[in-house]
């Protein structure tokens, strides 16, 4: 009985995990797309996504294609292949 009692405590919490994990990343994946939106909008970039018009808006937008510093380019080559690590959308 304990044994089967540890089985099932064991599996309910790798299951409660895996959902806090997700919950987390989900989190971080959203910050890391902010941070992103960030920089671009900085640049007057003017947004396509619905969310990030919302977010950041369009108002003095003046560019498609912004020129960024090495510091910004390096930031944003991070923030892409922390998204990739995460699987973000």
């Amino acid at each position: 009985m304990k044994k089967r009692s540890i089985t099932i405590i064991s599996i309910l919490s790798m299951f409660f995990g895996a959902q806090v994990y997700a919950a987390d990343a989900a989190q971080e994946c959203q910050k890391l797309q902010d941070d992103y939106n960030v920089i671009y909008a900085s640049k007057g970039f003017c947004f396509k996504d619905p969310d990030a018009k919302a977010k950041f808006g369009n108002e003095n937008c003046f560019t498609s294609k912004p020129k960024f510093s090495e510091k910004e380019q390096q930031r944003l080559d991070e923030i892409k292949a922390r998204q990739k690590e995460l699987n973000c959308k």
